[in-house]
């Protein structure tokens, strides 16, 4: 019944599959679970023709996409989103890329545009909430194949692209290391452990972004201020130095999340 329903699969659907980036695999293993009404790990790889070796990486990127769920237990097993509900998935996750990719071709092409050039003073002083919000994404969505993040809360102006962004790196092979304030923890702190390495410890000061040791942000939070209003920008690579060295000593004192 698998090997039907793959093979029915048209030029036009293919074309449409590839735009949305799935792979031939990723196909297989939904395939198989939509005849079989879901199934585990063996049984998709069995169904789908996936090697075992392969079907875990499989089954988890599906899962990270919002094509199935999982049922917890011994064995897990795995239930297929209805194509609608996957549908509403996928278009989330396209969206929240694109985005991402629109944020950083305008971070690049607009000092050209406006006869600055793409260099970047070393430091510069950013000033009330909205404004270090959008350095924070920028600073993010240039992240190659390293970020590191301290956060005492998670606004919800940067959940979706602070998940995106994990998401591209780890796909890239990359490291990205989360430390939030005990407050932070919750859905959202959740679907970031399975993307990226978080932690959890008491965070005073404010925060701030790394990336790739080339730039950072770092937020300050005055006394008795909830949400920080100052932050400072910077590409010198002294001061990222620092700022990482500062980040992997509060990385080695805090709690792994458990979630």
């Amino acid at each position: 019944m698998n090997d039907r329903a793959y093979a029915a699969l048209d030029e036009k659907v293919w074309a449409a599959i590839k735009r949305l980036g799935l792979s031939e695999y990723e196909v297989k293993a939904y395939v198989a679970l939509l005849s079989q009404r879901g199934g585990t790990a063996n049984e998709v790889s069995a169904g789908a023709r996936i090697p075992v070796s392969k079907i875990y990486d499989v089954l988890k990127s599906l899962e990270r996409r919002g094509l199935v769920k999982v049922e917890r237990g011994r064995p897990m097993r795995y239930i297929p989103e209805h194509p609608q509900v996957a549908s509403e998935s996928l278009r989330a996750s396209i969206e929240s890329l694109l985005n991402l990719d629109l944020e950083t071709f305008v971070s690049a092409f607009t000092p050209i545009y406006e006869g600055a050039g793409p260099e970047r003073p070393d430091l510069w002083i950013i000033r009330g909430e909205a404004s270090l919000w959008r350095s924070v994404k920028d600073v993010m969505g240039r992240a190659n194949k390293q970020l590191s993040i301290v956060l005492p809360y998670i606004p919800a102006e940067i959940q979706q692209l602070l998940i995106s962004t994990a998401s591209l790196i780890k796909e890239r092979r990359g490291t990205v290391r989360i430390l939030l304030g005990p407050q932070a923890v919750g859905k959202v702190a959740k679907t970031l452990s399975s993307v990226s390495e978080v932690r959890i410890r008491e965070i005073s000061f404010g925060g701030g972004v790394i990336n790739d040791a080339s730039e950072a942000v770092l937020l300050l939070l005055a006394a008795g201020e909830k949400r920080p209003q100052v932050a400072i920008y910077s590409t010198h690579l002294s001061l990222t130095a620092i700022a990482q060295l500062y980040f992997n000593m509060l990385w080695e004192r805090s709690e792994e999340f458990k979630s």
